[in-house]
C-alpha cells in the first residue's frame, strides 16, 4: 500500500492518520520527533536552518527510508520561510537519494496538488474528513482537560497516564460513534483524577511558533513541566482554531484574522507572517483576562516571532504582565529548559503573593 508520511503534529498525529484513509493510503507519522530523526535532520540540512525545518527533513528522511512514497508539508506566506521548506526538502531528498515527494498543503486554488494526485472519490473522501474533523475535537477536549488537572493533581503524573491511555482509545476509534463516545468519556474520565482542593493553580499562556507549541520533543515537553509547577497552561496553537481561520468557518469567529488584526491593531500594524500576529493578539488576550503569566516559544532564528519580541516585551510592560522569551535550535538544553520555567514560576508565585498583601 502507498505510505503517506506526515510530520509529527502533536497529538493531532492520530487525526491526520484518519484523512489520511480517505487517499486510500498507509499514514507514516508520529506524535513527535525523536532523538533519531532531529539527528538525521541536523545532519542533512543547512546549519543556519530553524529547528522545525530541521525536525521535518529527518522525518522525511527517515520516512523516505522505511518506505515512505510521499509526504505533506504545510505551506505558508509572508515572511516566513517555511513557504521554501518544500522544495528545499525534496532538493535534500534526492540529493540523498530517497524518492519521496514532498506535497505542499494549501494556497494552490480549490484542490490542492495532494488531493488532484489521489483523486479520491468522494464518498470514502468525506467519511474520512468528517473522522478526521471528529478526532482533532476530540484531542482538543482531552487536552485542555488535562492542562486544567495536570496542575492540580494529587498524584504527579496521573493526568499524563490518563491522556496517553485516552490518546490510545482514540486511535483505535474507526467510525463516527464510536470517537463521539470516545470524546463524550472524556469529562468523566478525568474527572476521575483525585485532585488538591487547596491548590489554586497559575494561569499561563503558551504561544509561538506552531511546530514548537505541538512537537513535545522539540519543545523539552513544556507543557507538562509547566503542568508539574502548578500552572494550567493554555496552548494557542489549536488546529480545529486554524482550520475554522484558514476555512472562515463559523460565523463571527473571534479568532478569525480580521479580529486578531483588530486586537492586535495597537501594537501590529502590518502583517509579519509565521503565526506572529497570534502571538501579539494572544498575549493581549492573556493580559486582558488576568493569565499569571505569558511563555513565548520560537525556533532560534524565525524571522516572524524573533520580529514581533519587542512588541511582546512592550506589551508584558503596558498590560503588566509577566513574560518568558525562549528560543530553541539543537543544542537547547533540557535542564536549561526546566531550570527558567522553574525560576519563571517563581516570580509569578512571588508576584501573586505581593498583589494580595
Amino acid at each position: 500500500m502507498t505510505t503517506l508520511a506526515f510530520q509529527p503534529w502533536g497529538n493531532y498525529a492520530l487525526a491526520l492518520a484518519a484523512s489520511a484513509e480517505s487517499f486510500g493510503v498507509k499514514c507514516w507519522t508520529s506524535t513527535s520527533s525523536t532523538p533519531e530523526i532531529l539527528r538525521l535532520g541536523v545532519e542533512a540540512s543547512p546549519e543556519f536552518a530553524c529547528l522545525p525545518f530541521k525536525g521535518s527533513t529527518g522525518h522525511f528522511i527517515k520516512a523516505a527510508r522505511e518506505g515512505a512514497e510521499y509526504g505533506v508539508i504545510v505551506n505558508s506566506i509572508g515572511t516566513c520561510r517555511l513557504r521554501y521548506y518544500r522544495a528545499v526538502q525534496q532538493k535534500i531528498l534526492g540529493e540523498h537519494g530517497l524518492e519521496l515527494f514532498i506535497f505542499g498543503l494549501g494556497y494552490d486554488g480549490f484542490k490542492p496538488p495532494l488531493i488532484r494526485h489521489f483523486d479520491p472519490a468522494l464518498g470514502p473522501f468525506l467519511k474520512s474528513i468528517a473522522r478526521a474533523a471528529r478526532k482533532i475535537g476530540a484531542v482538543e477536549t482531552m487536552e485542555k482537560l488535562a492542562w486544567e488537572k495536570r496542575a492540580v493533581e494529587r498524584r504527579p503524573g496521573e493526568t499524563t497516564r490518563l491522556l496517553n491511555e485516552c490518546l490510545r482509545d482514540l486511535d483505535k476509534a474507526r467510525t463516527v460513534p464510536e470517537i463521539r463516545a470516545c470524546r463524550e468519556s472524556l469529562p468523566a474520565r478525568f474527572g476521575a483524577i483525585p485532585v488538591r482542593t487547596d491548590a489554586t493553580p497559575l494561569k499561563v499562556g503558551l504561544l509561538g511558533e506552531a511546530t514548537l507549541l505541538r512537537d513535545r520533543f522539540l519543545n523539552h515537553n513544556i507543557e507538562e513541566i509547566l503542568g508539574g509547577l502548578g500552572a494550567e497552561v493554555n496552548n494557542f496553537f489549536l488546529m480545529g482554531m486554524e482550520l475554522r481561520k484558514i476555512f472562515h468557518l463559523g460565523r463571527g469567529n473571534p479568532h478569525s484574522p480580521k479580529n486578531l488584526f483588530k486586537l492586535a491593531r495597537p501594537y501590529l500594524k502590518n502583517p509579519v507572517g509565521g503565526h506572529a500576529l497570534e502571538s501579539v493578539a494572544y498575549t493581549i488576550l492573556c493580559a486582558d483576562k488576568g493569565y499569571d503569566g505569558i511563555v513565548h516559544v520560537c525556533p532560534a532564528g524565525c524571522m516572524p516571532e524573533i520580529s514581533i519580541r519587542p512588541i511582546l516585551r512592550r506589551i508584558s510592560r503596558d498590560r503588566d504582565i509577566p513574560l518568558l522569551e525562549y528560543s530553541f535550535d539543537e543544542q537547547t538544553s533540557h535542564v536549561g529548559v526546566l531550570t527558567r520555567l522553574e525560576a519563571f514560576a517563581d516570580i509569578l508565585y512571588d508576584r501573586r503573593k505581593k498583589n494580595r498583601r
